[in-house]
């Protein structure tokens, strides 16, 4: 999806904060997208998700338990945190301008379109995982990452490429860098054709 990743290159420029490791999201959504972040009880539970934004691209519902814990709590639900903000961040860049276009008479009838279940909605999810992803694992930090790891294992094993136990491993130790699972890393690497699956 180049046009996707132009677009994470062009936020990551206009918004330096972006260019730490792992991301600082919140950061982000409150001081440079200036949107409120709003704890919502129970978000997890009754929609299935982490965080979404508001229909005005004003304000971002989080889960509130999550919130709660961001700073203090398990890593992955940091992590799994960290990419749903980035996901609604995606929304935000590449979607805004045709949501506010459309006039939903309700909160819930723009819920329904966020959850329709037909091809475009697919698209737009697809778009938003993808920003997510790239920007919280830049392309040129995920290769230094990986140039020196093959630098160390190409001595000790030459049929490394082939092993999928060792692209897991390398994942496992690549993700708490850039503070995403190891399975955003194993996407990165297909995405990016860094490591393709054998």
């Amino acid at each position: 999806m180049p046009h996707v990743w132009d677009a994470v290159e062009d936020f990551r420029r206009q918004h330096p904060t972006g260019n730490s490791i792992p991301v600082d999201v919140f950061s982000i959504v409150e001081l440079e997208l200036r949107m409120d972040v709003v704890p919502f009880d129970d978000l997890s539970t009754k929609f299935q998700i982490e965080a979404a934004i508001s229909q005005d691209f004003t304000a971002l519902y989080v889960d509130a338990e999550a919130y709660v814990v961001w700073e203090k709590g398990p890593l992955w639900k940091q992590n799994r945190l960290r990419f749903s903000v980035a996901h609604e961040v995606g929304h935000f860049v590449l979607h805004r301008d045709a949501m506010t276009k459309i006039k939903f008479k309700s909160p819930e009838d723009f819920a329904r379109h966020f959850n329709a279940d037909d091809g475009s909605r697919f698209q737009v999810e697809q778009e938003a995982n993808e920003f997510a992803g790239r920007f919280l694992v830049p392309i040129d930090r995920l290769t230094a990452f990986y140039d020196a790891f093959v630098a160390q294992i190409r001595t000790i094993l030459p049929t490394w490429h082939s092993s999928d136990e060792i692209r897991q491993k390398f994942a496992e130790s690549a993700a708490p860098k850039f503070g995403v699972s190891p399975q955003v890393i194993l996407a990165r690497l297909d995405r990016e054709g860094l490591w393709p699956t054998p």
